[in-house]
């Protein structure tokens, strides 16, 4: 299996994730995993929020205390340069967290200021850092 993030987003929010991410390539719905195409990256897309039960419960308070109620979307990416161009194109202007499964949740405007001040910077080597 590739790597994957999780997107979690407010409601609103979701749905305009959701929309953005149906419209920044060539998107196809599939049984398991939706296919988006941008040049030569393809990712697998999980709108369905199924991946909400494989955070604790713990976890999910956290995250709830900080978004009040929300939804989830998966993404299975092929490197970090592909991910990095879609996250910039999707995340502007919307609230919510990024957890990069390498043990970090990050909100979506510090990643985008991260990615400003380091195009290369690889939260799975940096520890989030």
């Amino acid at each position: 299996m590739r790597p994957t993030i999780v997107l979690l987003s407010p409601h609103d929010d979701h749905e305009e994730l959701v929309t953005r991410l149906r419209g920044v390539g060539s998107y196809r719905e599939a049984e398991f995993f939706d296919h988006l195409d941008r040049g030569e990256c393809r990712f697998g897309v999980d709108v369905s929020g199924d991946v909400i039960g494989e955070f604790d419960e713990e976890e999910l308070t956290e995250i709830s205390e900080e978004l009040g109620e929300f939804r989830a979307v998966l993404i299975e990416y092929p490197d970090t340069a592909c991910v990095r161009d879609l996250l910039v194109d999707v995340l502007s202007g919307i609230r919510g967290i990024l957890d990069t499964n390498y043990g970090e949740r990050l909100d979506y405007g510090s990643i985008l200021r991260r990615f400003q001040l380091d195009p290369s910077w690889d939260w799975r080597s940096s520890g989030g850092e």
